[in-house]
């Protein structure tokens, strides 16, 4: 169990999603600079902590094995709120995930220590927790853009080289992309799908880069396009299986780098979650192959997509 024996209670973030999930961010003082970047590139506002799920970021250098001696330092309004006992570990790539059966709580355990590379690496990968707590409401993240219009959100998924920060700058107005790389869509059973802007942690990993997304801003999903470079434009449609298999394919591209210490049975859990979520998004959101040319306009195929959807 790490030591949250310097844990502020004023130093609290909050990030709300879609589907009504609300998190209260905080950190021990030791890992302060390090969350400072991660609130910033998220665009998180400071708020008083409201009783919300919390998602605690540590030092691994605060490791403290006698539990009961660090639990008794907290501020007492704190302390009466973190359990004693039962706390498991699950060691995933390059962090500790820390969770409890009788509180939705996280602790993120992570070195501090490394380069600027290894801490961004860390902050990408911070996403997972928040990728998986909306899992478990029928979410998915997806390695795709997110691109809006008049209000409506689309998805333009794929790997690496697929082109979609090509896309993506290419859109006219009034078309805009709030992000070229990973996006998280939460599912609300009374509101449906929507869709989050999240990180392109790549540009801070390739360079010194201040740029942020708005991770709270979100859209509701009308379609999602699986692309691929073609010699012409054409959108393809896809019955619900094969889109199922390209919405499990895209989230696993997301997850995979996060589960790769996971045991096997927890894997095979999680890609079960994310498998079956798929397939509950593949009956609900319309979804396509879109072959894109080089120098054509393919946002007018997404268009005469949107006219037939709701």
């Amino acid at each position: 169990m790490p030591e949250i024996s310097d844990l502020n209670i004023e130093y609290c973030f909050g990030l709300r999603l879609a589907d009504g999930q609300e998190w209260d961010i905080t950190a021990t003082d030791d890992i302060r600079q390090w969350t400072d970047k991660l609130i910033r590139t998220l665009e998180l506002k400071p708020r008083p902590p409201n009783g919300n799920p919390r998602l605690i970021f540590v030092s691994e250098s605060s490791i403290d094995n006698n539990v009961y001696n660090q639990l008794s330092r907290l501020d007492p309004d704190l302390r009466g709120q973190i359990p004693d006992h039962g706390w498991t570990p699950l060691d995933y790539r390059f962090f500790r995930l820390w969770v409890h059966d009788d509180t939705p709580d996280m602790i993120y355990e992570c070195e501090t220590d490394g380069d600027r590379k290894q801490a961004t690496l860390r902050m990408w990968l911070a996403m997972i927790p928040l990728y998986e707590r909306a899992m478990s409401t029928g979410g998915i993240p997806l390695h795709s853009a997110l691109v809006v219009k008049d209000g409506r959100g689309f998805i333009l998924a794929g790997s690496g080289g697929s082109g979609k920060t090509t896309c993506c700058n290419r859109l006219p107005s009034p078309w805009h992309a709030l992000c070229d790389d990973e996006t998280l869509v939460t599912y609300n059973s009374g509101n449906g799908y929507s869709a989050h802007p999240m990180p392109t942690w790549s540009e801070h990993l390739r360079r010194e880069s201040d740029r942020s997304w708005d991770v709270e801003r979100h859209a509701p999903l009308s379609a999602a396009f699986f692309l691929q470079q073609s010699d012409r434009d054409e959108a393809i449609p896809l019955m619900h299986g094969e889109a199922a298999v390209h919405f499990t394919q895209s989230s696993l591209q997301v997850c995979n780098k996060g589960w790769r210490k996971l045991g096997a049975e927890s894997t095979k859990q999680r890609r079960k979650t994310l498998f079956d979520n798929s397939c509950r998004a593949a009956k609900h959101i319309p979804a396509y192959i879109l072959k894109v040319k080089s120098d054509g306009k393919f946002w007018d195929l997404i268009d005469r997509v949107a006219e037939h959807v709701t």
